[in-house]
């Protein structure tokens, strides 16, 4: 079971029950839906966002079941995004280009004009994940999508009671896996786990996670790729491990549960397939917020994975000056912003 067919299926089958029982409390899920296939659109996917809707029609009746409870779609923002970045030949360490960017926002300077919304909302993730913090849990942050929470987590822990470690596992960092005789892309088929589970009614995480595990180790192709992570895993002395992502699928965060009982995870959001299985591992179900979230280009565009080797990263830094200076504006900002809250975030 594929992304595409469980859409298709789980909104054919959300459509009737909105349909046949026209209750206002499923106007606030029906708004996300509308707002997750627009998002799909919006992330240049319009071949699947066509394909899904001519099986189910999901856009008109979504607007028309939300319209009928005298409510209204989510605003649809279009996040512009620039196509075929290049990037600098040269490499860098992950943890020394970390150290680079650090250097490069303090004293702030050259700030956004405007705070954006969503820096709030994160800032309330953030300090929600270190509120919460535990002393024998390590606190791994996925970059891209985390390196604000990232940086707020590690300016607010003052007195490095915390382990903190920045991961760049990603839908790249998988591809470095992908079996290409076979056309076997790896993060499609982790994927493709996911929701064949969910199809099967898999909505507990535990059994979920099982399943990812036993179909994990039931196929080769995934060898190599279980070895590189239980290594970087591995390398976590920690009694607990807890992964911090965007969210929605949890993909990667799950393929690490599967791979290491010590791992949990916290999303940012999720949608109405996962409220189930995750329903105590994501902040906010305000899915609308994540696109705006994904797209601040110093976690989207700033800088790429290029290589990994064992435990260690490599990244290069995009050639386009006007993301650049976007980006370091960006993570100036945030950083007057995790400073001025850094005695409420304890």
């Amino acid at each position: 079971m594929d992304f595409i067919s469980y859409t298709i299926k789980f909104l054919n089958r959300r459509l009737i029950t909105y349909e046949s029982k026209s209750s206002k409390e499923f106007v606030y899920e029906a708004k996300i839906l509308l707002k997750f296939l627009e998002d799909i659109k919006d992330e240049g996917y319009q071949r699947s966002y066509d394909f899904i809707n001519r099986y189910t029609n999901a856009i008109y009746r979504l607007k028309s079941f939300i319209k009928r409870n005298n409510d209204m779609p989510f605003n649809i923002e279009k996040h512009t995004l620039k196509n075929n970045l290049t990037y600098e030949k040269r490499l860098y360490d992950l943890d020394e280009y970390l150290n680079y960017l650090r250097s490069k926002v303090k004293p702030s300077k050259n700030k956004l004009i405007h705070i954006p919304e969503v820096f709030y909302d994160i800032l309330e993730y953030s300090k929600d994940i270190f509120k919460s913090a535990k002393q024998d849990t390590a606190y791994c942050f996925l970059l891209r999508d985390t390196m604000l929470p990232f940086f707020a987590f590690e300016s607010w822990d003052e007195e490095c009671k915390y382990s903190t470690y920045p991961l760049f596992i990603s839908r790249k960092y998988l591809s470095f896996f992908d079996v290409k005789e076979k056309d076997f892309d790896i993060y499609n088929e982790v994927q493709n786990i996911i929701f064949t589970a969910l199809d099967k009614n898999i909505n507990n995480f535990n059994e979920m996670k099982n399943y990812v595990r036993e179909q994990l180790l039931a196929e080769k192709n995934f060898n190599k790729l279980i070895q590189s992570l239980k290594f970087i895993l591995n390398k976590i002395k920690n009694k607990s491990i807890m992964i911090i992502e965007s969210g929605y699928i949890g993909t990667i965060p799950m393929l690490l549960s599967a791979l290491d009982d010590r791992v949990d995870f916290r999303l940012f959001t999720t949608i109405p397939f996962f409220y189930e299985v995750y329903t105590d591992k994501y902040y906010t179900d305000e899915f609308q917020k994540i696109r705006s979230f994904e797209t601040i280009q110093c976690q989207d565009a700033l800088f790429k994975l290029n290589s990994v080797q064992d435990d260690k990263f490599e990244v290069c830094e995009v050639t386009d000056d006007e993301i650049k200076n976007q980006a370091f504006a960006e993570l100036s900002t945030w950083n007057d912003l995790i400073s001025i809250n850094k005695n409420k975030s304890k």
